[in-house]
């Protein structure tokens, strides 16, 4: 499960920065008055969706990759930079985006408030998720942090409140100047601003937006390699993908790979499918990780009793059997006598590890609060988000989990148990210090 997850994870990165990287080149060519598709190579023979191939975010990721291999601390000073003029734009954004529905004053733009009907939202809200992406790389940088167990939590909550109460106030602020129908779906506010007659700030958004899009690659590049060396250090990946140049004091190798990965993709698929797959393999980490939690909460080897392991289990399978069993009824009926089934037996399910089940473990300095029943609820809206999700986006995540899962038994499983061995027998050898 966790090497399913840890290669779920390097997919979400892969796939994030190659959705970025294409639509940096959409930000570009609004920039440069021209359309999207006008920098991008037409290649006959390929599917629709694969044919117009992108070198411009090829040539980006290339930038962002020297940058990341030449210093992490470097890397660091360009973000934040980057970082002090995206927030200028943000709010150059919400208020020039009011002042000009003020000045085109068309109400009816909100309405219908939801076109789509509740079907509408969740599915959008699916495809959306990989907004919430990259706030896991804070957790990536805890070596460099003075006091991770309170910094770390701070991070990672304040951003997150941060960027959705900025999400949802640019969401207002475009409807506000442009019908949804309307909205470009390649540079939606450069093209918003145009339309009510301030060209000018298109320009504007458009350079700030580059400047954000950069700031998301650079981290990304960072953050990424620093995940695979964590992971190739146990041998289920190569190991010298873990190794570190001592003059830069950068993983030269896990950095040049993840980003020639990330170009291949880039290159050749479109948005819409990065988008999809990054929301799903997002929404299923999400989901791992709720799951984990209360595991790690209620179960510690040697110390959980079978009795309480056997409670725990059962518990467990009632939520997620609960979770899963919503999305399905949503998507075959609009009735709503399932629900007052499933959502009882989540409920049920829920109530008993929290009242039969006890804690086997506390957090030493910050931890989620609520459990289990905050995680339980992270549960069933993953679940249930997954299953807005479309057929296709399964099938590819269908056949990269089965790629992740043939190589671990094949290579990563042996070369990992190989490594503990030598290092047991090394201890060994060496004796008690």
């Amino acid at each position: 499960m966790a090497f399913i997850a840890a290669g779920n994870i390097i997919l979400e990165y892969i796939i994030g920065d190659a959705a970025v990287a294409r639509a940096w080149t959409s930000y570009f060519a609004t920039l440069c008055n021209h359309e999207a598709n006008d920098f991008r190579i037409k290649a006959h023979g390929l599917s629709e969706e694969y044919s117009h191939l992108d070198p411009i975010a090829v040539i980006v990721l290339a930038i962002i990759c020297v940058i990341a291999v030449l210093s992490t601390k470097g890397s660091s000073r360009i973000n934040y930079v980057a970082s002090v003029v995206h927030v200028v734009i943000i709010v150059f954004i919400i208020i020039a985006g009011v002042i000009a529905g003020l000045a085109n004053a068309n109400t009816a733009n909100y309405t219908p408030f939801a076109p789509f009907g509740p079907r509408g939202i969740f599915q959008a809200s699916a495809v959306i998720f990989f907004a919430y992406i990259g706030f896991d790389s804070v957790a990536t940088m805890a070596e460099e942090t003075k006091n991770p167990g309170r910094d770390i939590p701070i991070g990672l909550v304040g951003s997150m409140v941060i960027t959705t109460a900025l999400y949802c106030l640019l969401a207002l602020t475009i409807c506000l100047m442009q019908p949804y129908s309307q909205i470009d779906k390649d540079a939606a506010f450069s093209v918003a601003f145009e339309s009510v007659g301030m060209g000018w700030a298109k320009y504007i958004v458009a350079a700030g937006a580059l400047k954000g899009m950069t700031s998301v690659l650079l981290v990304g590049a960072v953050s990424q390699a620093r995940y695979v060396t964590h992971i190739a250090r146990t041998h289920m990946i190569p190991p010298w993908l873990a190794q570190v140049n001592k003059r830069t004091g950068t993983p030269i190798n896990a950095i040049v790979v993840m980003q020639a990965v990330t170009a291949i993709i880039a290159l050749f698929s479109e948005l819409e499918i990065l988008a999809n797959l990054l929301s799903l393999s997002t929404l299923f980490i999400f989901m791992l990780v709720a799951l984990a939690l209360i595991v790690r909460r209620y179960y510690v080897s040697g110390t959980t009793s079978n009795l309480n392991r056997r409670k725990l289990i059962f518990c467990l399978v009632v939520i997620l059997g609960s979770s899963a069993g919503t999305p399905i009824y949503w998507a075959n009926t609009e009735g709503w006598i399932g629900y007052v089934i499933l959502v009882p037996i989540w409920f049920l399910g829920t109530l008993g590890l929290w009242v039969f089940v006890p804690l086997a473990r506390t957090p030493k300095i910050w931890g989620v609060p609520l459990v289990p029943w905050l995680p339980s609820a992270s549960i069933a809206i993953n679940i249930f988000l997954l299953g807005s999700m479309d057929r296709a986006s399964f099938v590819r995540f269908g056949l990269w989990t089965g790629f992740i899962l043939i190589y671990y038994f094949l290579f990563g499983l042996h070369a990992s148990y190989d490594s503990a061995n030598e290092h047991e027998e090394r201890d060994q050898r060496m004796g008690p210090s």
